[in-house]
């Protein structure tokens, strides 16, 4: 059929002819890309899962990059701590010197200022031992605190440390306000840590007395001053001989039954009260626990003769703890007990830096680093002496002992940055076999596309000449008009 109204000829080979240059349009951008997926429309939910893929991957190579931050901050953690370990076998050396009764007193205080010196180092590498400006053994969000940390390793004291009575206790019946120090504790390893420590206590209604008790580790004659109805009772009690906390409170008693004081309307006072119980002036007194290992010390109760309290106390222990409430005013408050000085015995052994470690994109694939809080209090080495036999061999106990806690710490140290090396093989696997699925939705196969791209080529070119020859025919169509 010859018509020359529609070219249905010419119509339909430049319809084939768009729908090639599409195509070949299409194939050349992914050849120019690499990447078969150009814009949403070319794949819409293969572009959902790559991108969601393209989140994991990017997240686990951050990862990778996190982990091995992690491994440099163990590194440098556990490289101040072979120095600490060198100090330390070095201060078990002059230890072991001092043991020997070969020394004159010159030469152990040579070894004593060595020790000393290399003491300050540990606390130096303790405080000083950073990654990215963070401290890795000291102080990281502000834990070094004197209100921080557990003192009941050594012994627990009432009420904040310092302040009013707390708590309450029984005498014949009646209630009392008071407060208990536990030296539970207390053993053979730290009792040297008490050295040059105490405590004090006073009463606020009826008396103006204070009690102050220094212990000393270093065969100190025991003293006592200021018993003659002065306000302020000093005692210095030798515990050398001591090895646990109920042989130091054994021993104070002991010592103040030795010494009485004297109360300040000049009246002596009974010591055979009470089994257990010690009246220290006529409104303070001291009683044992059942296992002798706490020290009660309870105010307000005053003694009528041998044997007998007046009943000046309450019903039950809520009245007692009601008449003197910890944070009213002074003259509400039954007396003080000041553990101030104990206060340095402050353990911070359990107190831990945590560093998190980021993984990958997962909020919960995560690490955490933790190293303990480090200094020479801590390891236990921070007040040995080696100016006598005695000391010395306490001296080398005690590094000994610091020497297994540094080992430990290192070897958890090792543990984490062992772990870390296993998570960042893993991270590198995955982000390895995610990027190769990603690659499959995204990637352009090149000699694939390539084949048809020329296929299009091909069909562009004839096409052109099949629509050169369409047009052609119309125009042959003149040839029968004339």
């Amino acid at each position: 059929m010859n018509v020359i109204a529609h070219n249905l000829m010419a119509m339909n080979t430049q319809r084939m002819l768009r729908t090639n240059q599409k195509k070949s349009s299409a194939s050349s951008v992914k050849l120019s890309t690499g990447y078969k997926l150009n814009k949403a429309a070319d794949d819409a939910a293969g572009l959902c899962i790559s991108e969601k893929m393209r989140q994991q991957i990017r997240g686990l190579e951050k990862g990778s990059g996190n982990i091995q931050d992690g491994i440099s901050l163990i590194q440098v953690a556990d490289g101040a701590l072979a120095d600490v370990h060198s100090m330390l076998h070095r201060m078990n050396e002059l230890a072991v010197q001092a043991a020997n009764d070969t020394n004159t007193k010159k030469d152990r205080q040579a070894l004593q200022h060595e020790l000393e010196a290399l003491t300050k180092e540990i606390n130096r590498i303790g405080k000083d031992t950073t990654f990215n400006t963070m401290h890795i053994f000291d102080d990281l969000y502000g834990t070094n605190d004197i209100n921080v940390g557990d003192v009941t390793k050594m012994i627990s004291c009432p009420s904040a440390n310092l302040g009013y009575m707390a708590e309450a206790h029984q005498v014949n019946g009646k209630w009392f306000p008071a407060s208990t120090l536990d030296f539970s504790n207390i053993n053979e390893s730290n009792i040297e840590k008490l050295h040059e420590k105490g405590f004090s206590f006073s009463c606020s209604r009826g008396c103006e007395e204070i009690f102050d008790f220094k212990f000393a580790t270093d065969a100190t004659p025991s003293s006592a001053s200021n018993l003659s109805g002065k306000v302020h009772h000093y005692y210095t009690v030798n515990i050398s001989n001591c090895k646990n906390g109920k042989e130091i409170i054994d021993t104070l008693f002991a010592f103040v039954q030795a010494n009485p004081p004297v109360n300040n309307t000049g009246g002596e006072i009974n010591n055979n009260i009470e089994p257990g119980d010690l009246a220290v002036s006529h409104s303070n007194n001291m009683a044992r626990s059942p296992d002798g290992t706490k020290l009660t010390i309870y105010a307000n109760t005053k003694v009528a003769s041998v044997g007998n309290y007046l009943t000046s106390g309450y019903a039950t222990e809520e009245e007692a703890k009601n008449a003197y409430p910890l944070d009213g005013y002074p003259y509400q408050n039954a007396g003080e007990v000041d553990c101030s000085v104990i206060t340095a015995l402050r353990d911070f052994s359990n107190i831990k830096n945590e560093f998190n470690i980021q993984c990958s994109s997962n909020e919960k694939n995560r690490q955490m680093i933790r190293t303990n809080m480090m200094n020479a209090d801590i390891l236990g080495v921070n007040d040995l002496y080696l100016t006598t036999n005695k000391s010395a061999n306490i001296a080398i106990d005690l590094i000994a002992a610091a020497v297994n806690t540094v080992s430990t710490q290192r070897s958890e140290l090792g543990a984490y940055q062992n772990r870390l090396e296993y998570s960042y093989n893993n991270v590198t696997n995955e982000m390895e076999n995610v990027q190769s699925s990603e690659s499959r939705i995204r990637d352009t196969d090149m000699a694939e596309e390539m084949i048809e791209y020329s296929k299009h080529n091909i069909l562009l070119q004839s096409g052109q000449a099949m629509l050169v020859q369409a047009n052609q025919n119309t125009a042959n169509i003149l040839n029968l008009i004339q």
